[in-house]
């Protein structure tokens, strides 16, 4: 019998009331279904049936080096990014040495790992992710009328235009706000991340499509479903959108400003069951499977993660994930769409 995994569940203020009691044939309840994770973090372990009843993943698996959610965004989420390995390392000692509990609402380092992060939407996703050239910014706000915020990037240039925005305790309102700055300027008026919004890629996945955010990466998510996929980490720098703590001086510590196109890892269109996203920096691997008929699968890693999220895949339905482990078997059903993930801890 296939181990089912019980995923941790968040109901953050930005998920979706529909999207994932809906994906996952449960009623909805009125919560705002954020996320589900399925992994070995601390902060959100998954469990699964044993002989014994039930018992965490980590029993079976180890420490799992990579975290796989499944995300619902409602209401935009925080203008945020991840740390790196030496950031993370010092971070988390840092904070240990202050004595600022790990469980505590105050506390931005929860492990000692860097967050890169591969999302792939499964509706279409909504999102801004790193800075835009600033030319393109530069001849937006001339455009539009937004001569404070050009005066500020002319003379001071990106990080220093980014850090008054954040820093100034309120803004007056722009007006010309493209259409998908409308939600964040109704929902956060006055607010400096806003304008940090504007200098920003806004990007539009189709569904399949994929971005792979590098650590130091600033980004904020709008709307829509994803399959994501990280390391083992909770680590995140906050700097506006959210009633989360919020740290400015720890974000532009390791927040990155050079602007950049953001790094499709879309697989090409292929006639191959197995679509690979292929990201050699990253310290995990994923591949898509489209499943059309009967096949089986077997475990070539330590553990690895199998994730259903469109049809039912034999004993996974949609929304289900189990786990296996190296040299154990999978019977897979279509049509369906499956994610397989597992560690590269190498790299």
């Amino acid at each position: 019998m296939t181990a089912i995994l019980n995923p941790a569940i968040k109901h953050y203020e930005w998920g979706d009331i529909v999207a994932l009691p809906d994906l996952l044939g449960l009623p909805r309840d009125n919560q705002p279904w954020a996320e589900l994770w399925f992994g070995t973090h601390p902060d959100g372990p998954s469990t699964l049936k044993t002989g014994n009843g039930v018992a965490p993943l980590k029993n079976i698996t180890g420490d799992l080096s990579f975290l796989l959610k499944l995300i619902a965004v409602a209401k935009p989420l925080s203008l945020q990014t991840h740390p790196n390995t030496a950031q993370a390392l010092a971070g988390f000692d840092r904070e240990n040495s202050l004595g600022i509990n790990r469980t505590a609402t105050n506390r931005i380092y929860k492990d000692e790992a860097a967050k890169p992060e591969l999302l792939c939407a499964i509706s279409e996703f909504k999102m801004l992710c790193g800075f835009a050239p600033v030319g393109e910014s530069l001849a937006r706000a001339d455009q539009n009328g937004w001569h404070e915020l050009a005066e500020q990037l002319q003379s001071n240039g990106l990080e220093a235009t980014v850090r008054w925005a954040l820093k100034k305790t309120s803004h007056q309102d722009l007006q010309n706000l493209p259409q998908h700055l409308h939600a964040l300027a109704s929902l956060y008026p006055n607010s400096g991340g806003v304008i940090v919004a504007i200098l920003m890629n806004h990007v539009v996945l189709k569904p399949g499509d994929a971005i792979y955010l590098e650590p130091g990466n600033v980004h904020s998510y709008l709307g829509g479903m994803a399959v994501e996929v990280m390391t083992s980490s909770d680590n995140v720098m906050r700097a506006a959108f959210t009633t989360k703590h919020i740290d400015i001086d720890e974000f532009f510590a390791t927040a990155s400003f050079n602007p950049e196109t953001p790094r499709s890892v879309t697989p090409p269109e292929s006639s191959n069951i197995v679509s690979a996203f292929k990201i050699p920096s990253a310290p995990f691997s994923v591949e898509r499977l489209h499943v059309t008929n009967d096949i089986s699968v077997s475990a070539e890693h330590d553990a690895e993660i199998y994730l259903c999220v469109q049809g039912r895949a034999g004993e996974l339905r949609q929304g289900q994930a189990c786990v296996l482990r190296r040299g154990e078997n999978l019977n897979l059903t279509g049509p369906s769409i499956v994610f397989r993930v597992w560690g590269d801890p190498t790299n």
